[in-house]
């Protein structure tokens, strides 16, 4: 090829580089110092906002299922009950709708507690003897006529007694102020029962209103004694109200139990089920 015709060819790409290179030096010199800075101000900006962005966006938790919810609520076993509470032979052991005792259970310290009674053949637990026969000989003394109606029940007649119940009422009925057995305070020995006469027969609500039963109300705490199912605690004790029903906890439990309210169940002092 020629020098002429190479001129030639090479000189349309050289006007062509020449006139890039000023459009882009023209358009270089048209931004003015203000126009570049508010570029760079938008751009960091742009910036700032994605950063806000990423920095509040909630961090995504891994699902979990209905199923694997209640597994996980399955497992959490609840804490056991400290032994004040499961013991047989302690005074302040549980037995309620959930706590039971051993079928073969029988308190090794049963004694007849010698106080005005329904029958001679009434057996109390050694641990609170004393105590009751302090406070039926202070009631009789205040003038007023407290019987033992019910002391230690064993399984075997528990269990007959709730059947009893159960064939005239229906199982429901019966299971609202009769325990099952092996659910009965009374095979503790350190449950009673109390009338205001001999025959005891008063083992209804309306045993509240007599001269014993308000006796009882007011002072049985200063002996160590609870009202085991007051009213309005059906609820909590899973028995209805009987003002005839109490438990020996000791003088120290039964104070403080009173101190915080005077119808304070068990369940709710111990906070337990």
């Amino acid at each position: 090829m020629s020098e002429e015709n190479k001129e030639i060819n090479e000189a349309p790409q050289n006007e062509e580089t020449s006139v890039k290179q000023k459009i882009i030096t023209k358009g270089l010199s048209d931004l003015s110092p203000i126009k570049i800075v508010r570029y760079v101000l938008i751009f960091l900006c742009v910036l700032l906002m994605i950063g806000i962005w990423f920095r509040i966006k909630p961090a995504s938790s891994p699902s979990v299922t209905p199923e694997e919810e209640e597994t996980a609520e399955a497992s959490a076993e609840p804490a056991p009950l400290p032994t004040e509470l499961t013991d047989p032979a302690s005074v302040t052991v549980l037995v309620n709708k959930t706590h039971s005792l051993p079928a073969d259970y029988v308190p090794a310290n049963l004694v007849t507690p010698y106080v005005l009674s329904i029958s001679d053949v009434i057996q109390v637990n050694q641990l609170a003897a004393d105590q009751l026969k302090a406070m039926v000989n202070a009631a009789n003394e205040s003038g007023v006529t407290l019987y033992l109606t019910s002391g230690y029940i064993s399984y075997e007649t528990q269990d007959d007694y709730f059947n009893d119940r159960a064939g005239m009422v229906g199982e429901a009925e019966a299971n609202k102020v009769i325990a099952k057995a092996g659910f009965s305070e009374h095979q503790t020995g350190l449950a009673f029962d109390f009338s205001d006469n001999a025959s005891g027969t008063a083992t209804t609500v309306a045993f509240a209103e007599t001269e014993a039963g308000k006796w009882l109300i007011e002072h049985a705490w200063e002996y160590g004694f609870i009202m085991r199912y007051p009213d309005g605690k059906e609820a909590v004790t899973g028995y209805s109200y009987q003002p005839w029903h109490f438990r020996y906890l000791g003088t120290d439990v039964a104070k403080a139990m009173h101190d915080i309210a005077p119808d304070l169940t068990m369940e709710e002092y111990y906070q337990v089920n």
